[in-house]
């Protein structure tokens, strides 16, 4: 039974997947919760852990990330610290590059100097995989294809070098597509539901589509974050996991179930300026490994596009704290 005492330190915790983690762990009733944030300190975060508890750090400063190490010693490490922007990583890859390689083996290194003792859960990509039309399991070719990816990659198969040359317990994590309240814009599904509340607001009038031919396999994040959490306590130490519905969702169907929920008639416009070629059709877990660890999903999809679409229409309302 895992100890609910410990000293848990989420690297990235005020992020999208982190401000779950926090929620679901509080839920289960852990209460030593610790935070890395870059930027952002979301208010509602300040009032279920305590603003003392929220450590603005920079990862890639490596003497800083020891001494935060040697200050709390965690005992669980919930590793999300991450640049997740994939579209515009051919722009940015050197820096991509740099700053995921510098961020990995400073919290490698100052776990294994401060926290040896620990669990770490690295969170990787389904992304490092080679593209395929069928469903990925943890044993599918390695071939990333976009520089983010490739970033990830490196993160993972480092996390898997000190997990072995360093005796260091650390599990890692292959997440697919997760969706849910709180994601930022540029991911597909808060771009169109912010798109319809505009739409019902009066403040737009179509939405402005590409190419939705992608299918991609997605997973609520509260879903995923319990995932995490089983992950930490029932983990094979070095294993690689695999996290998804195991469902692939035809793009287009999700932006027409968006649709259905609107308060108002949604007229859509192809620009052929997004009509660019898709350059990984099909995404698809298989999801039979951590699955065998107790793990399934509880939440359908129609559950999850209803929550999305009522939080961005309580953004285009009011200031909230969990903005």
């Amino acid at each position: 039974m895992a100890n609910k005492s410990q000293t848990i330190l989420i690297t990235g915790g005020t992020g999208f997947a982190g401000s779950h983690l926090v929620k679901a762990l509080i839920k289960q009733g852990y209460s030593n919760i610790h935070l890395t944030a870059y930027r952002d300190q979301p208010g509602f975060l300040n009032d279920l852990i305590g603003g003392d508890r929220i450590h603005s750090l920079d990862l890639t400063d490596h003497q800083k990330t020891k001494d935060l190490f040697k200050k709390l010693k965690p005992q669980q490490i919930y590793h999300l610290a991450s640049l997740a922007n994939v579209g515009n990583s051919f722009k940015q890859e050197q820096f991509i590059l740099e700053t995921h390689l510098k961020l990995q083996l400073n919290v490698l290194d100052a776990m294994k100097e401060h926290s040896p003792e620990a669990r770490l859960l690295s969170i990787g990509t389904a992304l490092e995989y080679q593209v395929s039309d069928q469903a990925l399991d943890e044993n599918a070719p390695i071939g990333p294809n976009n520089p983010y990816a490739l970033s990830k990659m490196i993160q993972d198969y480092l996390s898997y070098s000190y997990s072995q040359s360093e005796n260091l317990d650390i599990v890692r994590a292959r997440p697919f597509n997760h969706i849910g309240e709180r994601q930022a814009l540029g991911f597909a599904i808060s771009d169109f539901a912010n798109e319809i509340v505009k739409i019902e607001n009066a403040q737009s009038s179509i939405i402005k589509v590409g190419n939705l031919s992608a299918i991609r396999d997605l997973t609520d994040v509260k879903d995923m974050v319990r995932a995490y959490i089983i992950l930490m306590t029932k983990g094979i130490r070095s294993e690689v996991y695999n996290i998804g519905s195991g469902i692939g969702y035809g793009m287009e169907d999700i932006l027409k179930k968006l649709i259905d929920l609107a308060e108002i008639e949604v007229e859509l416009e192809i620009d052929p300026e997004r009509l660019r070629p898709i350059d990984r059709p099909v995404l698809i877990c298989n999801n039979n490994k951590i699955k065998n660890l107790g793990w399934e999903t509880q939440y359908t999809i129609e559950d999850t596009l209803k929550r999305v679409l009522d939080w961005w229409r309580k953004q285009g309302k009011t200031e909230t704290k969990e903005r």
